[in-house]
């Protein structure tokens, strides 16, 4: 009885343990990728994604397989910072455009508890490649993990199903609004007419200025009202369509790209170029030529 407790003490998990730890090596990896999905609407996948896991799996074949406990573990950290690191810079970078309040919580929980707590494993993690740490270290690890997962867990058991955005699906019908939203939109709707949207450098915060509403209020209007879940797609969307008719144009036929661009309100033609892309699936010069080679057929026939 006694040999059998040495081992299970020495081996709690017995011949699961190495699976289990070659699981874990990808979870920055795993997570990351889910932020992706979820604070990018346009995302599709490409196979740079995949670059994370083969330099984990890498480093994993290194630590346990090569007995390079050293390099192996430093690189795993390493990769795993880069992650957190870009996983925060994308939910702060577009807080103030998100216009999906649940998901906009979901940013600031990313961006006030994720690198604390990641940082904090990464560097106990590097720290015992030099000196063994306390064993209350992995406790306090696993009890941080846990209080983590557990609410996050149940977070997402509750997930509304619009928060991720389906590739490829049309843009979400707007919802019912009250009498005042309702108001509300037509002014928002009166200035889109106006041409707001070509301004140069336009914000939320400037467009609830313009429109003299507080910015949740605005946010929900372009949410709901017109269905957008990101204010740069709204923007976009609107400028586009402009777009599209200055470029069908005949009249406009000898314009070139870059002032049309600087007419629609970008900062750039790479910007534009980029938008409009996304947008049809073809460069504003290809659409340009279709467009006007339809016309002069339509013409001829």
């Amino acid at each position: 009885m006694r040999l059998f407790r040495a081992r299970i003490c020495r081996r709690p998990l017995g011949n699961v343990r190495e699976p289990l730890i070659f699981l874990a090596t990808f979870t920055a990896a795993f997570f990351w990728l889910f932020a992706l999905a979820l604070f990018r609407d346009d995302l599709q996948w490409r196979w740079s994604y995949a670059t994370p896991f083969l330099l984990l799996l890498l480093f994993y074949i290194l630590r346990r397989g090569l007995g390079e406990r050293t390099v192996g573990t430093l690189g795993h950290q390493v990769t795993v910072v880069v992650l957190l690191l870009h996983v925060l810079s994308i939910a702060v970078r577009e807080f103030q455009n998100d216009l999906v309040d649940l998901r906009r919580r979901f940013r600031l929980a990313v961006a006030l508890v994720l690198p604390a707590v990641g940082l904090v494993i990464a560097a106990a993690e590097t720290y015992a490649l030099f000196r063994p740490l306390p064993g209350w270290i992995g406790l306090l690890q696993a009890s941080a993990l846990l209080a983590l997962a557990g609410p996050f867990a149940l977070w997402l058991t509750a997930i509304k199903p619009d928060i991720v955005a389906q590739p490829g699906a049309p843009r979400r019908r707007p919802e019912t609004l009250s009498a005042a939203e309702s108001i509300e939109l037509e002014r928002l709707q009166a200035a889109i007419a106006g041409g707001i949207c070509l301004e140069t450098e336009l914000s939320l915060a400037t467009l609830a200025a313009r429109l003299k509403l507080p910015e949740h209020r605005l946010r929900r209007l372009i949410n709901k009202g017109l269905g957008y879940r990101n204010f740069a797609a709204f923007l976009n969307d609107h400028r586009v369509t402009h777009a599209k008719r200055i470029l069908a144009d005949p009249a406009n036929s000898r314009e070139q790209i870059v002032a049309v661009a600087f007419e629609l309100g970008y900062a750039s033609l790479a910007s534009f170029n980029r938008a409009f892309r996304q947008a049809t699936g073809m460069t504003p010069s290809e659409f340009r030529a279709q467009a006007l080679a339809k016309i002069i057929d339509s013409r001829n026939s």
